[in-house]
């Protein structure tokens, strides 16, 4: 049961008609996440269909037309990204918690779809809800602002763009390696 001493601004919960004290952290996870038949709190929050980090650009795709197609998919992305992001990291460092580097190879924070690029056509993430509207909604209590979290969206797909080109210069090396030898 619950202390005098204890503060009364926090939430008391009656789970299987037992009074318990849920810090203020976990109660937006308590509210989406309790399942009453199991009588457990699960604390990793998930979107109905897909799992994460998403791995082809396909699995994008279908991700984007769910948000625009459901109130409800939408709503658990969202809650996803709020929960799965730690508050102290940036959205460079949690990016490859959401979306594979694979995932990502055709996309960019603008896009290039101009001629000068025939072979290598970019999606432009910012006409993306998930990438915008469904990140600025998550995040916003984290801190980030339209502007900063362009800004990191950008950073996170030159540090994809960097990684994709290391290990081809590394397996180009390897490669000449095999044949010298």
């Amino acid at each position: 049961m619950l202390d005098k001493e204890q503060p009364s601004r926090h939430q008391l919960v009656d789970t299987s008609h037992r009074d318990v004290y849920i810090p203020p952290f976990h109660q937006n996870i308590l509210a989406t996440t309790y399942n009453s038949t199991s009588s457990r709190i699960e604390e990793s929050p998930s979107v109905l269909g897909f799992d994460f980090p998403l791995g082809t650009e396909d699995e994008i795709e279908r991700l984007e037309l769910g948000i625009k197609q459901s109130a409800i998919i939408r709503d658990q992305y969202v809650q996803y990204l709020n929960l799965t992001k730690p508050v102290h990291l940036n959205v460079v460092q949690s990016f490859s918690m959401f979306f594979s580097d694979h995932a990502m190879t055709n996309y960019s924070y603008y896009g290039v779809e101009r001629a000068e690029y025939p072979k290598t056509p970019k999606k432009a993430m910012k006409k993306y809800d998930m990438f915008s509207v469904c990140m600025m909604e998550a995040w916003r209590s984290h801190g980030i602002n339209t502007v900063s979290l362009m800004e990191q969206l950008k950073k996170a797909v030159y540090h994809i763009s960097r990684r994709r080109y290391t290990r081809n210069q590394v397996l180009k090396r390897k490669m000449k390696l095999l044949q010298s030898n």
